[in-house]
């Protein structure tokens, strides 16, 4: 199911808020954002159906994170599985996104090196691209490790454990919780920070701590997944 070795792989996870607090202060400090985002919002209210009868202030606080061109990284968490078993978790966290990313990048350059794979839940689709963009839009360039416009999409050195679940099928349910208790393992969404809770947890409750922690429990459960499955007879 399979065919990477389960000491090339690094499991990881990204958690995003808004730019900025709120829609006002993004019209203050990125006027030019907030002109895109308000000609942007048929767009968000048909992709997000949660947001019909939302005010526009109450789109940007719950969506701009989900979108790179309007939000930003503030934490970043890694793992791997040495040959001897061992398990090393970094997590990187920074209130200022160009710093965190130079971090990342120095990481996921190493391990492209040694031949790892990445590993995400929803990574093709979210991770990937997201940090795709932000190190271009913060002008980085972008770890080879990314797919670039001309890989092909059995090039991709990455391992989406939301379409291992799927069995090669779009429909049904998929979310890593889910995934995570369906195989008998425990929950990663059990804290008090939640996905929907990040953007105010991080700007108006300054919980950046507690968002990694958050994060990390994320990977963990990537980890016991993908080592669930190699164990698999």
């Amino acid at each position: 199911m399979i065919d990477h070795s389960l000491n090339k792989i690094l499991f990881f996870d990204i958690e995003t808020v808004g730019m900025t607090p709120d829609l006002n202060s993004l019209e203050e400090n990125y006027p030019e954002h907030h002109r895109l985002f308000m000609n942007y919002m048929d767009w968000f209210k048909r992709k997000y159906s949660d947001t019909d009868g939302m005010t526009s202030d109450e789109v940007y606080e719950s969506k701009s994170a989900l979108v790179p061109e309007f939000g930003k990284i503030v934490c970043a968490s890694f793992s791997f599985v040495t040959p001897k078993g061992e398990t090393h978790t970094q997590t990187f966290k920074n209130d200022n996104e160009k710093d965190l990313l130079m971090q990342i990048k120095d990481l996921l350059d190493k391990v492209f090196d040694l031949g790892f794979h990445l590993c995400g839940h929803n990574i093709k689709s979210f991770d990937i691209p997201y940090l795709g963009k932000k190190f271009l839009s913060n002008s980085i360039k972008p770890p080879k490790i990314l797919p670039s416009y001309s890989t092909k999409p059995w090039e991709m050195k990455a391992i989406d454990t939301k379409e291992l679940w799927g069995f090669n099928s779009n429909y049904g349910l998929s979310s890593l919780d889910l995934m995570s208790v369906s195989m008998g393992l425990d929950s990663p969404k059990t804290g008090s920070v939640t996905g929907k809770s990040v953007h105010s947890n991080y700007w108006y409750d300054g919980k950046l701590d507690e968002i990694s922690k958050y994060c990390e429990e994320d990977v963990k459960s990537l980890l016991e997944i993908i080592t669930k499955i190699y164990k698999l007879k």
